[in-house]
């Protein structure tokens, strides 16, 4: 495995990660919340170190590796694009999904970044990369990381930190507390604002904005007009950390009744109309990441269980048992080309058969890491590749890419 250390066309070095931070942020709500979550995993570290320090570590099909911690990864779909890494920093980085090699890395300049200790929201789309602050959204260009516009948007530090923009269609959607702005990719002006009530995760299918409504159903919108097209209210409270997976005109989506999270289950709905094509009950609380959708199926993840269904009709093909992370901090799936990928909060990653749910590989490090800082860990993958990224770097894993 080789470190990358460097890259070219970077206005800054890479940092490697700190264990104590001398930063001192201010408290606010979502700090506290954050803290609150990591309670549980903390005291598993200190229950599980032990068996930590006498496992045999596995390897798995590792390609690079670099020590910039990164928040969110997003990789398009387009060839030869880069892969791109939001830091807890303030940084946005493009790297070479081949090598890791940095081809850009720019400093987001907002006075909020220290009060941000959970990173910045990254959306791709349209040739640019869109984060969001507490009180601005920034556009760079997706190929030189160049500054395109930003634009002041009302503080959300009390509202839930998932929330984060989305591009398509020549929109950048931008949500703050609970109104859903759109800007023109090109030049930042707004082209509408509304309606109220809606939540922070939107998704851009075509010429469709989805998002979930606050405290229940889920909402399509005509993206350049703001013109709502449906409302399915048969939708209790859609999944905080994720909306809609939407693929070959149906929307799917993890659902959970009010806030102590009962009755859990999955929906597919026709992504034109929102009227309800199938629901299954879940035997778990669907909490730790949205659905994915590929190759026929569903993915769920749920603590530690990870689920597959099949897309036309919800019947459950296999559920397999995943680890529990170590660390403080929540666990990720992703899934692609036939294999379904789970991330764990220490900085493990397992791979599973996407038709039988057999384990293929598992990777893990050498050692348990002594950082217990809050810890999102976010995944992306394409063809038999896989992108891992957290506070401990951004890793490659799988097979190399095609050019």
């Amino acid at each position: 495995m080789r470190e990358v250390m460097s890259g070219v066309n970077s206005d800054a070095t890479q940092h490697e990660p700190r264990q104590n931070d001398p930063r001192q942020y201010r408290i606010n709500r979502r700090r506290l919340l954050l803290s609150a979550a990591g309670g549980l995993g903390a005291l598993t570290v200190s229950a599980g170190a032990g068996w930590w320090a006498r496992r045999d570590p596995a390897h798995g099909p590792r390609i690079w590796s670099t020590t910039a911690p990164g928040r969110q990864i997003v990789l398009p779909a387009e060839p030869q694009a880069s892969l791109y890494v939001s830091g807890y920093d303030g940084r946005v980085s493009a790297l070479d999904p081949r090598t890791g090699a940095v081809r850009w890395s720019k400093a987001v300049s907002t006075p909020e970044i220290a009060d941000t200790p959970s990173g910045l929201p990254l959306a791709v789309g349209d040739g640019v990369v869109c984060v969001t602050t507490p009180t601005r959204v920034h556009v760079l260009a997706a190929e030189s990381g160049e500054a395109r516009w930003e634009v002041p948007v009302p503080d959300w530090r009390d509202v839930p930190w998932e929330q984060g923009p989305a591009v398509g269609s020549g929109g950048v959607l931008a949500p703050y507390g609970t109104t859903l702005r759109s800007y023109d990719v090109a030049d930042g002006s707004l082209r509408w604002s509304g309606p109220p009530n809606s939540s922070g995760v939107p998704v851009v299918a075509g010429d469709t904005v989805y998002t979930p409504g606050r405290p229940t159903g889920l909402r399509a919108f005509d993206i350049h007009s703001g013109e709502q097209r449906w409302e399915q209210n048969a939708v209790r409270a859609v999944q905080v950390k994720g909306g809609p997976a939407v693929r070959q005109g149906v929307a799917y989506l993890a659902d959970c009744d009010g806030p102590e999270m009962r009755n859990p289950a999955v929906l597919a709905l026709d992504a034109t109309t929102g009227r309800v094509r199938w629901r299954r009950a879940q035997p778990r609380m669907l909490t730790s990441c949205p659905p994915v959708v590929t190759d026929g199926t569903v993915c769920l993840l749920s603590g530690n269980a990870l689920t597959v269904l099949d897309a036309d009709t919800g019947d459950t093909r296999w559920t397999a048992t995943t680890p529990v992370g170590l660390g403080r901090g929540e666990s990720s799936m992703t899934a692609a080309d036939g294999t379904a990928y789970v991330g764990t909060n220490d900085d493990r990653l397992y791979a599973y058969d996407l038709a039988t749910g057999r384990l293929r590989w598992q990777d893990e490090p050498e050692h348990l890491r002594s950082d217990t800082e809050f810890t999102r860990i976010s995944l992306a993958a394409t063809g038999t590749a896989v992108y891992r990224a957290s506070r401990t770097g951004v890793h490659a894993l799988g097979a190399v890419p095609s050019a």
